[in-house]
């Protein structure tokens, strides 16, 4: 399924405590193609459909989905009211703020099984910067809202990245009908859209009492029926309503609408008279596509009733250059003729005013059993009750401000698209164009989290963590030298392990060892992502991931260029630590066995944790090398004590002789749950002929060993995306390279950084910190020889340092882990010792006595 690119998708602004609805109109045997992509936070997401159409739609999906569907369709309340039939084309009502009361948007969102809309299916938490992709067939057709729950964070609000297209069964991919907005004021639109979208700036009012309306810009698409607004100059869509489906009040006497979607309400209001007339004739226009003969013998269709409007709006502006009187007297006359037309003449039996009807008191009014759906309800102005924040408030905008309304526009408006006199409209009701440049982005200056940290000691705490940005260099310099021919080297060293052999330095590449495997935390967020979100334990969703994060490392051998050298072997007690702020994670490691040579790692975050002492070895076949590592990799979960466990895949070194050197996983990779699910990563096989192989398959299974439907597919050195039967979520995706990596070792951006002393580490740092290897500093600034010199002599020092241990029976001993497992040590556990001789105290403390000098 491909995934369309982010410049085809629209971006949607939803606020903290709230939520915003997409709607999506699809006929009868089609199917929805909808990707979803929430930008740098999370949210929640699911989507319904009106419940007259919902039983084939349904079914449709389980046909489609049969991996255990997140959610059922939501069967309605007992207490429901059918909605009534439509009533007189023109209501009037006495207390229209009793029945239009504000609701509450969080309780709006829990209530919405009370309204007319089904549940499709709910997703629950999307990931922040994961796309998701999914198709829906509906063979009945319908309205669908596509609903982005942002309720429940506090003070943050939230961009996402939205698309869908409605694909008739019938036609080609070519000929699928964009459900995209923005389409439609493109500056290269096509001009048969023209006269099909009435534009202009109207006051909205807030969501907060007492704070007043503020100017927004507003698109009424006629094609489709679609009520949308935008902050002034911006493009990212706020809100949107179906306007047919809506029940939409008119007050000419202070040129306020009240539209009601059965979800949510709106309260607007035009910024002259011109204006309120050309809104209420574009909404009866579209509301009056599909109505009985009966209802529609007066009017007329609404495109040309939209062209009809298009001709006024250019004789408002010629009247705006003119300020003719006599095209004053006309223009009011073609506005009077297109309302009668529009909303029926009064004393025919279509426009009598019924008798107010009785008031509903519930969350969710039934708008249909009190007002007319087929056109605009217009209130007569003995029926309007003022509402106590609306006092004074006819004429101007309140200037108060708002948490959940940043950066308001209101004097951007004033100085760009001032207010015209009553015999104008405003200056944006004409068709321009909404500028698609504007990027700006939602998140706090401060980059406050979303929940409050808790109070901790200091013993629970990730010290150095939390911290300032630190700023980082990655970039290295480029290598000026290559690496010696290998063949007079492999036929003496057939068979034999490679780190206990010496090698010239120019085999070498600039990390160490400890180094290199803390590049398995370069993507830390594939199991934040996993551990932080409420996934359902039948599908297997949460082990997927964690298996995609046991393979992404892999993809840091994915440039060709970085196989052809091997890290610095670290000396006996030398260590490693990795604090990324950004990434909320820090890691310490320390060498502790030097024959074998065992690494052990340990790696904090606030929600999960792990451990692992690995020991690599690497070995040469001829044309190949093939690199093996012992050890146990375990990931535990912090907040469920879940604990996952994986070893490293085997990894052969392929043309090492001639050709274009290349690494490729082999084999299988099993990721094992505390709570007895199981994932196996396969990676494929390629022939004799094909280069490298890079694609891997995950599957899943339960306790009872039964495979479930869930999946996870890509390749090692791209992308893992993670499948349902109806659903595709990109998980993950590699990061960059070095610019010029060519030329620097096939270095990512993330291993650029590794050797780097940042304000961070400056004067923290141990003294057996790998980033303080004099050999490694000087070969790293591209001088070999004098790399080599000190290489030379750093081994020596180890050699008289161990043989001095051997004479005195004593064993070295590792400063901050411990080995805790049976039998040889580089395949037992290692832990990490805590407490006030945990490394961490020590760095707190500045407290390194004991340490071995190394250099």
């Amino acid at each position: 399924m491909p995934a369309a690119s982010d410049s085809a998708m629209e971006t949607l602004e939803i606020h903290s405590k709230d939520f915003l609805i997409k709607w999506i109109n699809a006929p009868e045997n089609s199917t929805i193609d909808w990707q979803v992509k929430p930008l740098k936070k999370s949210i929640n997401f699911s989507f319904y459909q009106k419940k007259d159409d919902t039983a084939s739609s349904q079914s449709s999906l389980d046909a489609s989905d049969k991996s255990a569907p997140l959610t059922e369709l939501a069967p309605p309340p007992p207490q429901l009211r059918a909605r009534a039939g439509s009533t007189a084309s023109v209501n009037q009502f006495k207390k229209s703020n009793d029945v239009y009361k504000s609701k509450s948007r969080t309780s709006t969102l829990s209530s919405i099984g009370e309204s007319d809309l089904a549940l499709v299916k709910n997703y629950n938490k999307l990931v922040a910067n994961e796309l998701v992709h999914g198709k829906f067939h509906t063979p009945t057709g319908g309205m669908f809202a596509f609903v982005f729950d942002n309720s429940f964070s506090k003070t943050i609000a939230k961009s996402v990245q939205f698309s869908a297209n409605v694909i008739p069964t019938d036609t080609s991919q070519e000929e699928k009908i964009q459900h995209n907005d923005q389409q439609v004021f493109d500056n290269n639109a096509d001009n048969s859209l023209a006269g099909e979208v009435l534009q202009s700036v109207m006051l909205k009012k807030r969501r907060k009492k007492l704070q007043g309306f503020v100017k927004r810009y507003f698109v009424l698409n006629l094609k489709r029926g679609s009520l949308s607004y935008f902050k002034v100059d911006d493009n990212k869509l706020r809100g949107q309503m179906p306007v047919k489906e809506a029940i939409i009040s008119a007050n000419p006497s202070n040129r306020q609408f009240i539209i009601d979607s059965g979800m949510e309400v709106w309260h607007l209001k035009t910024i002259n008279q011109a204006d309120f007339n050309a809104w209420v004739n574009a909404f009866n226009a579209i509301k009056r596509q599909d109505a009985p003969p009966a209802t529609t013998s007066k009017s007329t269709s609404p495109f040309k009733s939209s062209t009809e409007l298009n001709i006024i709006l250019q004789k408002l502006d010629r009247l705006r250059l003119e300020n003719s009187s006599p095209l004053v007297a006309e223009i009011h006359q073609d506005i009077l003729n297109l309302i009668n037309k529009s909303i029926g003449d009064p004393s025919d039996g279509q426009g009598s005013l019924g008798d107010s009807q009785s008031i509903l008191t519930s969350d969710f009014h039934d708008a249909e059993e009190e007002f007319d759906n087929d056109e605009v309800n217009i209130i007569e102005p003995d029926g309007y009750a003022q509402q106590p924040d609306e006092e004074d408030e006819d004429e101007e905008v309140e200037e108060s401000s708002s948490e959940e309304e940043e950066d308001d526009d209101d004097q951007y408006f004033d100085k760009k698209a001032p207010q015209n006199d009553a015999t104008g409209i405003g200056a944006a009701a004409a068709a321009a164009p909404i500028d698609e440049s504007s990027q700006s982005q939602l998140l706090p200056a401060d980059g406050k989290q979303e929940l409050p940290q808790p109070t901790v000691s200091v013993e629970d705490s990730l010290y150095p963590l939390p911290h300032d940005p630190v700023s980082r260099d990655a970039d290295i310099p480029i290598c000026k030298h290559t690496p010696p021919s290998l063949l007079s080297f492999v036929r003496k060293n057939v068979g034999k392990d490679l780190s206990t052999i010496a090698m010239p330095v120019t085999y070498n590449e600039p990390t160490t060892v400890l180094q290199k495997f803390a590049e398995m935390l370069e993507y830390p967020e594939i199991v934040t992502n996993a551990v932080e979100s409420d996934f359902d334990a039948d599908n297997g969703e949460k082990i997927l991931r964690i298996a995609a994060f046991a393979l992404s490392s892999l993809s840091s051998q994915r440039a060709k260029e970085r196989n052809k050298r091997k890290p610095f072997t670290p000396l006996l007690g030398e260590t490693y630590e990795l604090v990324r702020e950004d990434l909320g994670f820090r890691l310490v490691s320390e060498k502790v066995s030097h024959r074998p040579p065992v690494f052990a790692f340990h790696v904090d975050t606030d929600n999960w944790k792990m451990d692992f002492a690995l020991s690599p070895s690497q070995k040469f076949w001829g044309k190949q090398s093939e690199v093996t590592t012992k050890g146990l990799v375990r990931l535990t979960d912090k907040l469920s004590g879940e604990e996952f466990t994986w070893t490293q895949p085997t990894t052969m070194i392929k043309n090492i002789i001639a050709g274009e050197t290349y690494a490729e996983p082999n084999g299988t990779v099993t990721i094992k749950s505390s709570k007895g699910y199981k994932a196996v990563a396969e990676f494929a096989k390629g022939g004799i002929w094909s280069g490298r192989s890079e694609g891997v398959e995950v599957k899943v299974f339960d306790k009872s060993k039964k495979e479930l439907p869930y999946t996870v597919s890509g390749n090692w050195t791209e992308k893992f995306t993670l499948k349902t039967n109806s659903t595709e979520k990109s998980i993950w995706q590699t990061g960059e390279l070095l610019p010029n990596y060519q030329k620097k070792y096939g270095f990512t951006v993330f291993a650029g950084t590794l050797n780097k002393i940042t304000e961070m580490e400056q004067g923290a740092i141990p003294p057996t910190d790998s980033r303080l290897r004099p050999d490694l500093q000087a070969y790293e600034k591209g001088d070999a020889d004098k790399a080599e010199e000190l290489k030379t002599k750093l081994e020596q020092d180890q050699r008289v340092r161990r043989k001095e241990m051997e004479e005195n029976g004593a064993e070295h001993v590792p400063q901050f882990f411990r080995f805790v497992g049976d039998g040889p040590v580089d395949e037992g556990k290692w832990e990490f010792i805590t407490g006030d001789n945990s490394y961490w105290n020590r760095r707190k403390n500045q407290d390194w006595q004991g340490l071995v000098k190394l250099w």
